[in-house]
């Protein structure tokens, strides 16, 4: 399979980011079941499912912004921000300013609109960019941070690159994805990577530690959050399944055809197989 350019991730995002606002909640990440997360029994409606997956979501995005620090007129770069919504969320709360990019156009405007509602706008912004070739200036970005973005890049060693090029001597750069943490069988590789658009599947713990190493980050600390992130991926297709009718209506019937046969599947490999890491580095001088 050869690897999709930065314009055709940002354009299957454009096609398909109706599908993850229905199925995957507001942030566009998993989330981090803890205490007081899980409060619906017996069968909950769509909403209350959604409600709970957004729990999950902001405890996740708390405890990143609990680890990145920012201080209030600090600058900080979101890589591969979504539709902004735990962009938005660390700016109120630091008093910083945040640029979030992505190559999709849909989620610029998204997330525009997101901070505009917010009344964010003077300190939070979206860019179109590739951040495998970011357009900013260097050390400009006292912090930084990428929340299941890294999948995406085809040179993921670029990307950590271009990240440390921006960050001041000392920046934090705060790192969050899924891995393979199950050998995934060449059938099962080729279905994951269809299905969210990578060129390969999520790099590990140890390899991150390895390329961040390389780059000249610093480690400070892994995580490994595979046990608290799992419930994610048992709530997706309840709410899929509760929410099929405005799925369908969305995206057509040969594409819910196709849809009804591969989701499921694609959410067990993940539930089964995936592991999920956080590193916390540091740019080196």
């Amino acid at each position: 399979m050869s690897d999709p350019s930065a314009r055709e991730v940002g354009e299957w995002y454009d096609r398909f980011g109706g599908l993850y606002g229905l199925t995957m909640g507001d942030s566009m990440h998993l989330g981090m079941w803890t205490d007081g997360v899980r409060t619906q029994t017996g069968e909950p409606t769509a909403d209350e499912m959604w409600e709970e997956l957004t729990r999950a979501q902001d405890s996740w995005t708390g405890s990143l912004i609990d680890v990145v620090g920012l201080l209030p007129g600090q600058r900080m770069l979101d890589v591969g921000c979504g539709t902004g919504r735990p962009t938005v969320r660390i700016g109120a709360e630091s008093g910083a300013s945040v640029l979030g990019v992505t190559v999709s156009a849909a989620q610029v405007r998204a997330g525009r609109d997101r901070a505009l509602k917010a009344g964010l706008s003077d300190r939070v912004a979206f860019e179109q960019a590739d951040a495998m070739a970011l357009p900013q200036e260097s050390e400009i970005f006292d912090a930084a941070w990428a929340i299941e973005s890294f999948a995406h890049f085809s040179d993921r060693p670029a990307a950590i690159r271009e990240v440390r090029r921006v960050l001041r001597p000392g920046g934090r750069f705060v790192l969050a994805d899924c891995y393979e943490a199950v050998p995934f069988t060449p059938e099962e590789v080729q279905l994951f990577q269809a299905a969210f658009a990578l060129s390969r599947l999520p790099a590990g713990p140890e390899d991150y530690s390895r390329m961040l190493g390389e780059a000249g980050f610093a480690i400070q600390g892994i995580r490994d959050m595979s046990r608290e992130f799992k419930p994610t991926y048992e709530l997706i297709p309840r709410l899929f399944a509760a929410r099929r009718a405005q799925i369908a209506e969305l995206v057509g019937t040969d594409a819910m055809a196709q849809l009804d046969t591969v989701y499921p599947s694609i959410l067990a490999l993940c539930r089964d197989k995936m592991g999920y890491t956080m590193i916390n580095a540091v740019k080196s001088p």
